[in-house]
């Protein structure tokens, strides 16, 4: 039927302000007339209204849309559908295009379930309108027409609401950067320079001086704003804002995509001053993207976090967006503190300016008494508890690497009480979707089956998160966090999240990532808890840690050895390379000092051949955290060295032609493996270089067990090349390697091994030289215990466990001092050897092992090592070029 525009002007009165005439309209209108309505094509002149009536009729109240339900749904989907006015937005009436994408806006905003499909022919659209309208602006000396603004910003609301970024939205850079220097060249004018402080230098003739307010030096270490350009407009001041945030926001997600494309405007300090004088804006959204856009290069660039002027601007300004509400939907100013906290707390820990910053201006009591009043709420509601979960990361970023804030929160003692209670939450959510999930799945549609996450995920994951700080400290482990409950609740939660994984693989990307997240945060909170002084370690590991983990490095989801295999899909690839980094982590710490009945218990569960299905793992992590597994369990340990050794055998079968019988001839190929592992590493990469240093200490194992493995390294020349590269560098000639004490360290424990004579009984059982490094106990911000009494058949190590990156977040390699006798565990180091004859040539094998160091140079950098800035490299060098000096006069 068709409506006269009479008819339509009379319907959109009705709904005004009218909840149940909106609803029976949506509900129970008569047959034909939603037809009519959303027939955007059939009567150009009445458009106008339809897209009003649509507009004001789907404008309802949540709990009313709740009701509507599936219905409601249907309804956005209808208008979804319109295919014409998108792909006529450039040639459609200006007013009929801001109509329309209000319309869509508000569908987006409110019908959260919805995807719009039609998103490529507004990119489209938007870049055409953006040339059109400079074109327009130039033309008309800056007075261009205004009727396409309107829906340039709702298209700009649009693309910043949109969940998922497509590669294709690269497209809209160059609009965006035409838009932004078009307005920054017309209001630019309006800034005054006066805050750039000239420093004093040498004196030019006037008539060569030129006005350049940024060729002052000293200029860069001036955090001055200047005052904020005035910008009448409203329109122009919402252009200004989401176009500076879906740029930023852009150039975040299709990072990727982005190497070939320079980051042009924030290298423009012309404009960065006029986005900088935003900050002073009166206007909290102009506020909110200059702070996006200010603080985006520390997240892009990996060498800008020591470009603090930015930052210095910026925290202030980021700090007191907390008082303001509402803030736009795309900013979030907990999200952006905790990011740069975060990003801090990997260069800086013990430094971190922004919590230097939060301390000095009292902000950082302010808002944990913020924190508590939120916990003490008798009743939470969505609101409330979106809050409080962003209170609780922040505090977890507070106290990942300062005692200090542990202790404050410690000292509340209702906390750990709303912690388990939030965990215990979790688990028994995830415990009731289990015992209901097929009823849950036949009821949707099998094609479009994508659960979101639990209501209360992200609460659960900044509980663990807060957790993983506590669990940092040496004091907390032994006091506030010696509960039985505690550790219980973890192991359950990993358990039940492992069995969800396993039973509802179809719930969806989104439900499932969130809790492959939660597992892997909790497997980090496991690993802190299982350090050797924890008193809950005992408890953990009797009550099946790691017959859980084999199960878990067993299955397809988290082992790309079988996906390789044909076995599997692997989805969430990222989410599951931190499980399986925290669960190798996990077994490294149970390792760590630990008995050979201990080490050969684990691999009765775990066998050493899985192991190894991770050393060559796509992930750096993983392969960090294995090798370093590796590095406890062949400590001090012949039978698990032999049994390495077995997994690389490569052993042919011969017959022979007298006897008929078999011959098995061939060696190991793991000394050439680890060889040509070393020479796939990157050192400069931190996660690579922490790699390699756990593939040397494999070697300092391996070659301390007897001749014959020390046999087998001396003649793998590209082991010995590294080695000397290592050690050739210094402050005055750094190379590939960085200068790394860590790396020289362990690669003198390699030649020390190498020369050491394991024949000779007479040895004192541990080496008078080691080092130990100042213990800082819980004053340290990311250490937890000292370092280690390095024996000469290796060391072993023990590092808290993080996140990754992270994890990224995750602490560095540190060592136990408590190194303990055990005639069992030094089994194959100094068995006492009575006949000389083997002492002897186990002497002369050393000699010559010497001399062809001192061929290829390593003898005259040992000596140069003892020189070294660190002490315990010097030590070390200084015992070796020792122990060399007495082989060399034996030789002589």
């Amino acid at each position: 039927m068709q409506l006269s525009r009479a008819v339509l002007e009379k319907l959109s009165s009705s709904l005004i302000g009218d909840q149940v005439a909106k609803v029976e309209l949506l509900a129970n209108s008569e047959a034909g007339l939603l037809e009519e309505l959303a027939d955007f094509g059939a009567s150009p002149s009445t458009l106008d209204l339809k897209l009003d009536i649509w507009f004001t009729a789907l404008r309802l109240e949540a709990y009313i849309r709740d009701e509507l339900g599936d219905l409601y749904i249907d309804r956005v989907n209808r208008v979804f559908q319109e295919r014409s006015l998108p792909f006529n937005l450039v040639r459609n009436n200006p007013s009929t295009n801001y109509k329309y994408m209000r319309l869509i806006n508000l569908c987006v905003k409110l019908c959260v379930p919805c995807v719009y499909p039609h998103a490529s022919l507004l990119r489209d659209g938007l870049a055409h309108l953006i040339i059109r309208r400079a074109v327009e602006e130039a033309g008309e000396g800056g007075n261009g027409s205004s009727d396409d603004l309107a829906t340039i910003v709702e298209l700009l609301t649009f693309f910043l609401r949109e969940k998922e970024t497509r590669g294709s939205d690269i497209e809209l850079l160059g609009p965006l950067e035409d838009i932004l220097r078009e307005i920054v060249g017309k209001y630019g004018y309006q800034l005054q320079f006066n805050y750039a402080i000239r420093v004093k230098i040498s004196k030019t003739p006037s008539s060569s001086a030129k006005y350049d307010p940024f060729g002052n030096k000293g200029l860069e270490l001036n955090t001055t704003i200047p005052n904020a350009v005035s910008i009448e407009n409203p329109l122009e001041r919402s252009l200004l804002s989401l176009s500076l945030a879906l740029y930023s926001s852009l150039f975040q997600t299709l990072r990727s995509k982005l190497d070939d494309i320079p980051a042009e405007l924030w290298k423009d300090i012309h404009f960065c001053t006029f986005v900088t004088s935003l900050l002073k804006s009166g206007d909290i959204s102009l506020r909110c993207a200059a702070l996006t856009f200010l603080i985006q290069p520390y997240f892009m660039d990996e060498k800008a976090w020591s470009q603090k002027q930015r930052l210095h601007q910026a925290l202030p300004y980021l700090v007191d967006c907390l008082n303001f509400q509402p803030l736009p939907s795309w900013f979030d100013p907990f999200d952006s503190l905790n990011s740069l906290i975060e990003l801090y707390h990997r260069h800086e820990p013990s430094s971190n300016p922004v919590i230097i910053f939060l301390s000095k201006t009292n902000m950082m009591y302010g808002l944990l008494t913020l924190f508590a009043d939120c916990l003490s709420l008798k009743y939470q509601n969505k609101y409330s508890l979106r809050s409080t979960t962003r209170f609780i990361k922040l505090c977890a970023s507070f106290a990942a690497h300062d005692e200090l804030y542990r202790s404050l929160l410690l000292e509340q003692k209702s906390l750990l009480n709303h912690l388990e209670f939030g965990l215990e939450r979790h688990l028994e959510l995830l415990e009731e979707f289990l015992s209901r999930k097929q009823i849950l799945f036949d009821s949707q549609d099998e094609n479009s089956r994508n659960l979101p996450p639990l209501y209360d995920s992200e609460l659960a994951m900044a509980w663990l998160l807060l957790l993983k700080s506590f669990s940092r400290s040496v004091s907390a482990l032994r006091t506030s966090l010696k509960r039985n409950s505690l550790a219980e609740l973890l192991l359950n939660l990993v358990r039940v999240s492992y069995r969800v994984l396993q039973e509802c693989k179809v719930a969806g990307k989104d439900f499932l990532t969130a809790e492959i997240d939660i597992m892997s945060v909790t497997l980090g909170c496991i690993c802190n808890f299982v350090v050797e002084f924890s008193n809950l370690q005992s408890l953990i590991s009797n009550n099946g840690i790691v017959a859980l983990i084999g199960d878990i490095l067993r299955d397809p989801l988290f082992n790309s050895r079988l996906v390789d295999n044909g076995q599997a899909p692997m989805p969430l690839q990222a989410s599951a390379d931190k499980v399986k980094t925290n669960a190798l982590w996990v077994l490294r710490h149970l390792m760590y000092n630990c008995r050979n009945p201990e080490k050969l218990d684990l691999l009765s569960k775990i066998p050493m051949s899985k192991i190894l299905e991770f050393i060559n793992d796509p992930s750096w992590p993983v392969q960090e955290q294995c090798f370093e597994l590796i590095r406890n369990l062949t400590c001090n340990s012949r039978k698990v060295v032999n049994i390495l050794l077995e997994n690389f055998r490569d052993i042919t079968y011969e017959t022979d032609a007298e006897t008929s019988a078999k011959i098995a001839r061939g060696t190991t190929y793991l000394f050439q493996f680890l060889a040509r592992k070393i020479m796939l590493i990157d050192p400069t990469d931190n996660i690579q270089k922490r790699t390699l240093i756990g593939v040397l200490y494999i070697i300092v194992n391996l070659v301390a067990v007897n001749e014959n493995k020390k046999e087998l390294v001396i003649q793998q020349d590209e082991i010995l090349d590294i080695l000397r590269d290592i050690l050739s560098e210094s402050q005055q000639n750094v190379g590939r390697y960085g200068n790394d004490s860590k790396l020289k360290l362990a690669s003198l424990w390699v030649l020390n091994n190498l020369l050491w004579n394991s024949a000779i009984s007479h040895y004192t059982h541990h080496a008078l030289e080691g080092y130990t490094l100042p213990h800082k106990g819980d004053e340290s911000p990311h250490q937890i215990t000292g370092s280690p009494f390095a024996s000469e058949t290796g060391i072993d190590i023990s590092t808290e466990a993080g996140d990754d990156e992270d994890d990224e977040d995750m602490d560095d390699d540190l060592d136990d001092a408590d190194d303990e006798d055990d005639d069992e565990e030094e089994e194959f180091v100094h068995d006492s050897v009575s006949n000389a004859k083997a002492r002897t040539r186990a002497n002369e094998a050393a000699v010559e092992r010497c001399k062809k160091l001192l061929k290829i140079g390593i003898y005259d950098l040992v000596k140069k090592n003892v020189f070294d800035e660190s002490l315990s490299v010097r030590e070390k060098a200084r015992t070796l070029q020792y122990h060399m000096d007495l082989l060399l006069k034996d030789a002589s």
